[in-house]
């Protein structure tokens, strides 16, 4: 029977890589005929036919601010005019759907991963209808127009299906010389979907300055407002991702604000389409299970939910040069990603750190910063990590010696100076630290393989003592050399776990244990590099608990990888050399994060730093003399001004000065990703299909046939009756013993490569050897 089971299978495969490589990504672009408009205030509209069924995954402006105040994107079944363009008062026939909207030279929006707006087949959407408004005229000198947006779409079916959820003010009007007048939208939401937003946009004239949106839960009308989002309609008028994910349901509670400046303006000023009207617009890029509906709230129809909005509702948000520039329509590209340093962004605070006088600094373990704004320094005394510091069972070897006799944990002021240390005779070999909001030290100590919290009234007595003492291992109460620990604001916590297990645990106030995942990165023999959810020496986490987000440097993978933070893999950011540490600037919506080159001579490491939406590179930096040495950990200030880098080996803390930029849901000149890759997909001609299918229909075969052997090989050792589990890493990866990986087999971490006498560090080509 075998004998035919293997063609049965190539042919069941065949069938799906055919009916797979059939689905393709294209880009169609919908543009203005040539248009020269002789008029103020000119709303025009051209139109498309939708060519096939398929969805659309990204939006992209032709366009440009100077010319173009506004573009919007409207579905039809039949659209209001069949001409080239028209002046459009009606956009479609019968019921419209807005699909998109631009304006204020805002970035391209690129929709989640398996979220797509369908159009074509039975979507209901034949034609795409693009509106303009047009401020000013057009002059004989200037170019005739072809504003427009490029969309581009697969045919692959996605899981959800994207709309837009509208909150508009229907009528109003700011009085004069009034600094912060304001209209309201409320209603209660009464579409019978649920829906998921992900993205905003706000939406006005010149006169607004803020423009901020919240939720209540049906029949909780005074529950605490959940800000859906806040922005500056001056800025450019992109798609933003919101902070956390959200969910509206049926008889929700919907606000919103439009706050004004009119101190400029001597008479009333009316909600209306002309420019010198204005307008209160709030949108909301939602997704849901099946067909996606337009919904709109107008007006204000719950007024005493609406005064009863957050008095936060009318500050400002922080100034931003760049965005101000970006909207009037003056780009610049500065990201330093070229490895030069960006002394405007971040400066090296020389001669900052001074060593305590009284006391021998050992390797520098972990830094990070109390609610003071006072650093704290983990280190380890006259221990050194070193070749003989474990057997080959991750077992600490030099237990004979006694704990650091030392104090482990230093205190410094702001000028860098010691003012306090405690800690003597607990710890063996120390790692990382955390200091959460309420001032307790969360600390890892790898010989001990624990974790231990201190609350600020008892420093020498944990609170909280998780893992078993000197005893590696893989089980939900133990650890084998755990690494770091991020804390979450109700008590929660996760900890990176670490050398010998690649692994991620979550864990609730009280150390029990909710969830974990990752596992040791295998490179087999068809993979360049481990799989998402491997790790090689999980080294640090930085939390983003406003987004969800959590990263974790996979050190000797060359990489950072980012989750949701129950669990979900959402990106991978890969550097070209090992990632020690990160930590995370919540006001800012940035990261800061430490590597490493392969090569102990040079010493040359960098700093970087980049955006956690998007995980693009903002720049490098290194001390303006010397270089850095061996660096092991990062920390950022509470107001995300200072970022301290501390070297493992000689015993030192740089201080680095950071620019307070703004969130990155508001950064300049990105595709604007939500909840996936931040790589921007290159332009392709209209309606041809772009590379990566190319791609697709390389690997999808290559796929089927690794499939087909896989299962192959598994009936056949049923049918000769082969002993033991099937082991898919004896054909990906040279195989081992069976049963050499049964519970807990520690892997060998002889560390030699940076230095002789730090052990830690020679991770990086660290020699994955099953032992029995």
């Amino acid at each position: 029977m075998a004998s035919y089971l293997l063609p049965t299978m190539l042919s069941l495969c065949l069938i799906f890589c055919l009916h797979f490589s059939s689905a393709t990504q294209s880009k169609m672009e919908i543009r203005m005929p040539n248009l020269r408009p002789s008029v103020e205030d000119y709303y025009v509209c051209t139109s498309i036919k939708v060519p096939s069924e398929t969805y659309i995954t990204q939006y992209e402006a032709l366009a440009d601010a100077g010319t173009a105040h506004h573009i919007l994107l409207f579905g039809c079944y039949e659209p209001f005019s069949y001409d080239s363009s028209w002046e459009c008062g009606a956009t479609c026939k019968k019921r419209s759907s807005i699909m998109f909207a631009w304006a204020k030279n805002a970035d391209p929006t690129k929709l989640p991963p398996d979220v797509g707006y369908h159009i074509g087949g039975h979507s209901g959407v034949n034609y795409i209808v693009m509106q303009v408004h047009y401020a000013r005229a057009l002059t004989k000198d200037d170019p005739p127009d072809q504003s427009g947006i490029a969309l581009y779409t697969s045919t692959i079916k996605p899981n959800f299906t994207q709309g837009i959820f509208l909150m508009a003010a229907d009528f109003g009007h700011i009085p004069p010389k009034k600094t912060a007048a304001h209209l309201d939208v409320s209603c209660y939401f009464k579409s019978s979907k649920t829906i998921h937003p992900f993205a905003f946009r706000t939406h006005a004239h010149s006169l607004s300055t803020v423009i901020s949106a919240y939720k209540r839960p049906a029949g909780h009308p005074q529950a605490k407002w959940e800000e859906l989002g806040k922005g500056n309609p001056q800025w450019p008028q992109a798609f933003y991702p919101m902070k956390t994910k959200h969910t509206i349901q049926y008889n929700d509670i919907v606000v919103a604000r439009c706050v004004y400046n009119s101190t400029s303006r001597d008479t009333d000023t009316h909600v209306g389409s002309k420019h010198t009207d204005e307008m209160c617009n709030f949108y909301m890029m939602y997704y849901t299970k099946g067909e996606a509906e337009y919904l709109q709230c107008g007006g204000n129809r719950i007024p005493s939910q609406a005064r009863d909005m957050p008095a936060s509702s009318f500050e400002l948000l922080p100034p931003n040069p760049k965005l101000d520039e970006q909207a009037s329509g003056h780009h610049h590209h500065d990201h330093h990603g070229d490895g030069s340093s960006n002394s405007a962004v971040m400066t090296e605070v020389k001669g900052w750190y001074k060593a305590p006088a009284d006391l021998k600094v050992g390797q520098v373990g972990g830094v990070d910063t109390n609610s003071e704004g006072h650093l704290v320094m983990f280190h380890r005394g006259s221990h050194v990590w070193d070749a003989a510091a474990f057997d080959g069972h991750e077992v600490y070897a030099k237990q004979a010696d006694g704990a650091i006799t030392e104090n482990t944990l230093v205190e410094f002021n702001s000028s860098g100076n010691a003012i306090d240390s405690w800690g003597d005779n607990l710890f063996y070999l120390p790692h990382g630290i955390t200091i959460d909001k309420d001032d307790n030290i969360w600390l890892t100590d790898v010989a001990l393989h624990q974790v231990f919290k201190f609350t600020p009234a008892n420093r020498n007595t944990p609170s909280l003592t998780l893992g078993q003492r000197f005893k590696p291992g893989s089980t939900e109460t133990s650890f084998c050399k755990p690494t770091d620990v991020a804390v979450l604001s109700d008590g929660g916590f996760f900890v990176s776990d670490g050398y010998c297990n690649g692994r991620i645990m979550r864990f609730d106030k009280d150390g029990h244990l909710v969830r974990q995942w990752g596992s040791m990165a295998v490179k087999g023999l068809f993979s360049r590099k481990p799989a998402p959810n491997q790790f090689t020496v999980v080294h640090s986490l930085a939390l983003d608990e406003a987004r969800d987000l959590l990263c974790a440097a996979d050190r000797n993978n060359n990489r950072m990888q980012c989750f949701h933070t129950e669990s979900e893999f959402l990106y991978e950011y890969d550097a070209s050399e090992g990632v020690f540490a990160i930590a995370s600037r919540p006001k800012t919506g940035d990261m800061v994060m430490v590597t490493s080159n392969q090569n102990k001579d040079s010493g040359h490491l960098h700093l970087l730093r980049f955006s956690a939406t998007s995980a693009e590179l903002g720049g490098t930096f290194t001390p303006a003399e010397d270089k850095f040495h061996v660096l092991h950990d990062v920390a950022v200030s509470s107001d995300g001004s200072r970022a301290y880098i501390a070297q493992l080996s000689p015993p030192y803390v740089y201080q680095f000065s950071m620019s307070a930029e703004t969130d990155s849901r508001q950064n300049s000149h990105q595709t604007h990703n939500f909840m996936g890759s931040s790589h921007r997909e290159g332009s392709s001609v209209s309606s041809q299909n772009v590379p990566i299918v190319v791609a697709v229909m390389l690997i999808v075969p290559i796929a089927c046939i690794l499939i087909t052997l896989l299962i192959y090989k598994i009936y056949t050792q049923k049918v000769r009756g082969s002993q033991g589990k099937f082991d898919m890493g004896n054909i990906f990866s040279g195989g081992t013993k069976r049963g050499d990986r049964v519970g807990f087999s520690p892997l060998a971490t002889n560390e030699d490569q940076y230095t002789d006498d730090e052990d830690e560090l020679s991770n990086e080509k660290q020699t994955f050897v099953v032992r029995p």
